[in-house]
């Protein structure tokens, strides 16, 4: 029984940092896609517009960690 809760909670972490990476990663690989190849910006421009949504999405994340944490 203590050994299922054990695995229970190591698939629950890995789940819970799955989620987390997927939504400081997905919103950068967008917005530098879009920046680069739909509105055609030069690298710089795209660079730090990437830079800037994974701050944002680190912020976001670490909200929904806290909620994640009960």
């Amino acid at each position: 029984s203590e050994k299922n809760d054990d695995k229970i909670s190591i698939l629950k972490i890995f789940l819970n940092g799955t989620l987390l990476a997927v939504i400081i990663a997905v919103p950068a690989i967008i917005s530098t896609f879009i920046f680069h190849y739909v509105i055609k910006t030069n690298l710089i421009i795209t660079i730090t517009v990437g830079i800037i949504t994974l701050f944002v999405a680190m912020g976001f994340a670490y909200k929904v960690s806290k909620k994640l944490a009960l």
